[in-house]
């Protein structure tokens, strides 16, 4: 490591916050024997809530190991063309209170060297819009016979977002799984009866029954099975936290344990499930987070295809 003239080795890193086309800098230093910390942050965009920010940390020294945590959860990253330049996903709680969101990283060198930084990402005051509706109440409470069924239901889908695969098993942009926007805003507030019925974590697409619906990235399938709400349900672990769910399939074509790459197929779109009419819902879940499917698209869209990693 390079020395200072008073003979102290010193460990310098740069972190550069990617959020949009705002960009934030901060350098910090930490010597074996003092703390030098100079920070220079610019502004990051601000986040809505829901949003993902993609995070680059950049070292003159390999880094060994690189840690985060922002709202009490973490921030995974990965190494990206060297060791001294790694990424991370920081995600942002639907229900996040507008203000500054502290981001803490820690950084070590295989030589034990470490250094630690905050860095802040404002969340943006936002208001998702609200949609009324009136169905049969048998689509609004589901019978006393079945509800047996939806407890076993919901701790499954708990104990395949709760697997912390430790490695990145996706590569490159993420990809919508069918063709076109989405017709409806993630976080959007639905009163259902004239009752709310919580906000939308997801984004829904129009797809008639039978479009080929594919893998949004590489993962392998922690969940292939038929749901009392969501239908015939697709959850892929992306690695490091990162899941997607698809739903309402009108068919599964993959099982449990099926490596997918980004593009595959993985069943067809329909109308199973509690829905009105054929469509494909995709959520994407940081752990037990959910984040807005678009803004993760957005945040990793420059990202070039890495060099193919093997899934076993």
């Amino acid at each position: 490591m390079p020395e200072s003239s008073a003979g102290a080795s010193r460990f310098v890193m740069v972190v550069t916050i990617v959020v949009s086309l705002a960009a934030g800098v901060a350098v910090w230093a930490h010597g074996t024997s003092q703390e030098l910390v100079t920070l220079s942050v610019g502004t990051p965009a601000p986040l809505k809530p829901g949003g993902v920010a993609l995070i680059v940390v950049s070292s003159p020294q390999d880094l060994g190991a690189l840690t985060g945590e922002i709202a009490g959860r973490p921030v995974r990253f990965w190494p990206g063309a060297s060791a001294k330049e790694w990424n991370g996903l920081a995600g942002i709680n639907l229900e996040a209170a507008p203000g500054a969101a502290t981001l803490k990283i820690q950084g070590t060198t295989a030589r034990g060297a470490s250094a630690t930084a905050q860095v802040s990402l404002v969340v943006e005051r936002y208001r998702y819009e609200t949609r009324q509706l009136k169905v049969d109440p048998k689509m609004v409470n589901p019978p006393e016979s079945e509800l047996a069924r939806i407890k076993e239901e919901t701790q499954a889908m708990a104990a395949a977002f709760a697997i912390l695969t430790p490695e990145r098993l996706w590569r490159g942009a993420f990809d919508a799984p069918v063709p076109g926007a989405p017709n409806s805003a993630f976080g959007r507030l639905t009163i259902t009866n004239g009752k709310p019925a919580g906000r939308h974590q997801g984004a829904d697409f129009r797809a008639g029954a039978g479009t080929p619906v594919h893998a949004p990235n590489a993962g392998r399938v922690v969940l292939a099975r038929n749901l009392y709400f969501a239908g015939n349900t697709v959850i892929i672990d992306h690695g490091l936290g990162v899941f997607s769910l698809l739903a309402h399939l009108s068919r599964i074509d993959v099982q449990p344990g099926t490596v997918v790459a980004r593009g595959e197929v993985v069943g067809r779109s329909g109308a199973t499930g509690r829905v009105t009419g054929p469509h494909l819902h995709w959520a994407v879940r940081f752990g037990e987070m959910t984040v807005d499917p678009m803004s993760l698209i957005s945040a990793v869209a420059h990202l070039a295809d890495d060099p193919p990693h093997r899934v076993h």
